[in-house]
């Protein structure tokens, strides 16, 4: 008979179990997926399945499978196979040029050609691509490239045609559209703009979304991911896509849904399917709205105005009034309500739209979220203390973006920005993400900027929300689990939750806080299985 690979045995390792019961072991043992001892070696070999595969941990970390609690795998896995402009590699337009030119030669005209990550922030001319940028490097080819934010993106000529965007289009509600003296579309797109031209490109097929998906969730484990909150299931190609990997067993790592209020809601509220649905590999998460948009645009909307610009407060995505509305009826269905809000502004609206919703129609623990949470003071996290409500900040976002919050909003105004500490001073369970592919997956990284308050080149970002090693493993494994109502089953090892683990190659606890970054993930395993290996270099 052949045992079920869920049986494993975890030895000798530097354990950290996040149980206040037991915090630190030395091995865990996990029986058809589910844990059933944490302790010392010889615990773990007592109560292990005869036959149970065996792994020396040599002293290295172990922890809690970790939880990206907001990310978008199916376009991480899209982004695998677009057009690579990450900041870091790509320092001018003239370099992004380049790559855009190599993929036109390389594919047939009319062929669309996407790119995401770059940023005007970083490089070299200070702007974004224009449409004049990128028609004369491929005329023949509509092109569209994402800013690393996924608020604004650039756009050719052939791609504005395609949209059907001229300068008579006016702006949607939601978006702008840049112009230059002449009232011409620049070509450069802000928030629902995006969406005119991503509508002309077409909807990819389920088999494609699901081999976007799969491609994802192997990112995510190589990060040491095994939980993972999709933030936006717009179409039922996207959720049959989920459901078809979870059927045929290969969905790579656990997920809850947000699903888009606006597209959903009412289908799912007439079947009485609600927050909660699914089981331990696939869940219907919050219902979703967008409040504002981004930092980096000038599109999240602040209470006061950007730097520079006295006109300037950013958008909001609805009126005040209509996101109440909408606020109140996916909480009378019985939804948990997820709101992307990233300036003071919109996380006021949000946080007066949940209280409305729970004066309304009073509802025990109803855990509505705010993601992304980034610009509050200390009154506004009082509130959300008060309410209840749970903040998802992006806890690598200040490691890559701090050039443009400064200069955007000034260094005072981010003097809270995804501060860790004072949440957790306040009793907040701040739950860890990394927005991918808005950044890496890199849990690592979020790690270390939780712990250290610094940037990819060091430089300090209000380090008095530094946090600790076991603070910020809480934020990606007890914390996730309590916003996604699953604190039953995951988030910490104990004996009868499920045997998720995130095993580093080395003790955490002598690393360096601001090498931990740097650190690689040896081993992922998800319910007793393996899912991941590093492969090991030679000696």
């Amino acid at each position: 008979m052949t045992l079920p690979a869920t049986d494993l045995v975890l030895l000798n390792g530097k354990v950290i179990t996040m149980d206040p019961a037991q915090p630190s072991v030395t091995a865990v043992a996990i029986r058809n997926g589910t844990i059933v001892a944490i302790g010392s070696d010889a615990h773990a070999r007592s109560a292990a399945a005869p036959g149970a595969r065996i792994i020396d941990l040599l002293g290295r970390t172990a922890t809690p499978g970790l939880n990206d609690a907001h990310a978008h795998p199916m376009l991480v896995g899209f982004a695998l196979d677009d057009l690579d402009l990450a900041a870091s590699k790509r320092p001018t337009i003239g370099v992004i040029q380049d790559l855009v030119h190599a993929a036109g030669s390389s594919r047939p005209p009319g062929q669309w050609i996407i790119g995401r990550g770059y940023d005007d922030a970083t490089v070299a001319e200070g702007r974004h691509p224009n449409r004049n940028d990128l028609d004369a490097v491929a005329p023949d080819h509509p092109v569209l490239l994402f800013r690393m934010c996924h608020h604004i993106a650039a756009a050719n000529s052939r791609a504005l045609e395609a949209a059907g965007i001229t300068r008579d289009t006016p702006n949607p509600s939601d978006g702008l559209i840049d112009r230059n003296e002449r009232g011409e579309p620049t070509g450069v797109l802000r928030e629902g703009a995006i969406v005119m031209v991503q509508r002309a490109i077409g909807d990819p097929s389920i088999e494609t979304l699901a081999a976007a998906i799969e491609r994802a969730g192997h990112a995510f484990l190589r990060s040491g991911i095994t939980s993972v909150a999709e933030a936006g299931i717009d179409l039922p190609e996207e959720f049959r896509a989920y459901q078809d990997l979870r059927a045929a067993g290969r969905l790579p790592v656990r997920t809850y849904l947000m699903m888009m209020m606006d597209e959903n809601l009412d289908a799912m509220a007439n079947l009485g399917v609600r927050t909660g649905f699914g089981d331990d590999r696939l869940r219907i998460g919050p219902a979703k709205l967008f409040s504002d948009g981004s930092i980096g645009g000038r599109t999240a909307k602040m209470r006061r105005p950007y730097e520079g610009e006295t006109d300037n407060t950013g958008l909001l995505m609805m009126p005040p009034d209509v996101l109440k509305a909408k606020v109140l009826r996916a909480h009378r269905a019985g939804f948990q309500v997820a709101i992307h809000a990233i300036g003071d502004g919109a996380i006021d609206l949000v946080l007066d739209a949940y209280e409305a919703a729970m004066a309304s129609d009073p509802r025990p623990d109803s855990r509505h979220r705010i993601e992304h949470c980034s610009i509050v003071d200390e009154a506004t996290i009082a509130r959300i203390a008060r309410l209840g409500v749970i903040p998802i900040p992006g806890t690598s976002f200040l490691y890559h973006f701090r050039n443009a919050y400064i200069a955007n909003l000034g260094e005072n105004r981010i003097r809270f920005a995804y501060g860790m500490a004072t949440f957790g001073r306040h009793g907040i369970l701040a739950a860890a993400s990394s927005d991918a592919p808005v950044v890496p997956t890199s849990a690592t990284i979020g790690l270390q900027t939780m712990m250290t308050r610094r940037d990819v080149q060091g430089r300090p970002v209000w380090p008095e929300e530094a946090i600790s090693l076991d603070d910020a493993l809480t934020a990606y494994s007890v914390n996730g689990a309590h916003a996604t109502f699953e604190e039953r089953i995951k988030g910490t090892l104990t004996p009868g939750k499920l045997g998720d683990v995130t095993v580093f190659e080395s003790d955490l606890r002598t690393v360096d806080p601001g090498d931990i970054g740097a650190v690689q993930v040896d081993l992922t395993i998800v319910g007793g299985a393996v899912a991941f290996e590093r492969e090991q270099q030679p000696a």
